[in-house]
Parts: structure tokens; C-alpha cells; sequence
């Protein structure tokens, strides 16, 4: 991976098209840690099921975050909601595999100990 300075902003160069690396401008770090958090839950949670042969539909993931009061502002929660479409006993095993997600998210593992992280399902 790299970081290129383009004018007053960082890209992350991607052979698809760089990211832009500033708030208001593209993504801050912040948002890519808390988009990483939800990204990487959400590859756990659909594999987990997926090898449990669960059929579910994942409509969306919803993520919003919250800083720290003083300064340096650190992240302080991180709140991920799934939504998703599940019927009958595989309802009930989306809901007993959820409760797998943080032991095995590399991402979550890797955050400090301060953050919490609120994760939810919405069923519609």
C-alpha cells in the first residue's frame, strides 16, 4: 500500500482508482477505520453464515461512529447495524451467529479496548 500527496490531500493508491484521504473532500481516517470495522464484520457475519448454509439477504449495513470529547477526538463507538431478511429457524441462526462476529473480525481484535462497538440487527 501507499500514500501519495496530491496537492492539500493523501490518496491511498488502489489500481481501481486512489481514495481520497480527506474530510470533506473523500474519506477521513476516521470514517475508513469505522467503514473498516463494519466492512470486515460484515465479511465475518455472511461467511459464518454462509458456511452454516443460512439463507438470509443482507440489505444494507449502516454505520456511524462517535468521538472521543477532548482532544485528540479519539474514535469513542463505533455503531454497525445490519440489515437483513431472514425467515423462521434461519432467523433464529443468523441471531446465534451474530454473537460470533468480534472473535473472529481481525479488525475488532484490532482495535483498543476503548472503543465500543455496537453492533445490532434490524430484520425487515
Amino acid at each position: 500500500m501507499e500514500l501519495i500527496q496530491e496537492r492539500d490531500r493523501l490518496e491511498l493508491v488502489h489500481e481501481q482508482g486512489n481514495w481520497c484521504l480527506k474530510e470533506g473532500a473523500g474519506f477521513s481516517p476516521v470514517q475508513l477505520v469505522a467503514a473498516a470495522t463494519a466492512a470486515c464484520s460484515t465479511y465475518v457475519f455472511e461467511n459464518l453464515l454462509n458456511m452454516r448454509e443460512v439463507t438470509y439477504a443482507m440489505k444494507k449495513v449502516v454505520l456511524d461512529y462517535q468521538l472521543g470529547s477532548y482532544y485528540p477526538n479519539p474514535l469513542a463507538r463505533i455503531d454497525v447495524q445490519f440489515v437483513m431478511q431472514a425467515e423462521g429457524r434461519d432467523r433464529e441462526e443468523v441471531e446465534h451467529v451474530f454473537y460470533q462476529i468480534a472473535e473472529n473480525c481481525p479488525v475488532l481484535q484490532s482495535l483498543h479496548p476503548r472503543i465500543k462497538v455496537n453492533e445490532s440487527i434490524r430484520f425487515i
